[in-house]
């Protein structure tokens, strides 16, 4: 390991605060991705439950975007201070 520490600007951009938030409120969108696919096949294979997984995935959707924005400004507003 390094022993000064991180002293590239890649390695640092690379865990700001910022690009960690990002990368790990990209997640949930990928399993939403994920769940529609699922409720879609499903749908087409005639199963009902479909409509119940694609609920799912819009509520959280729509939860995690509110989130989203939510911690952007906060994580903005405590930077600031």
């Amino acid at each position: 390991m390094n022993s000064q520490g991180s002293s590239g600007d890649d390695a640092e951009g690379a865990r700001s605060p910022n690009a960690r938030l990002l990368f790990w409120l990209k997640v949930p969108y990928v399993a939403d991705v994920a769940l529609v696919i699922i409720g879609t096949g499903l749908l087409l294979a005639d199963n009902s439950i479909g409509w119940w997984v694609l609920v799912f995935a819009a509520v959280r959707a729509i939860i995690g975007t509110v989130a989203l924005f939510w911690l952007y400004h906060r994580l903005q507003a405590r930077r600031r201070d």
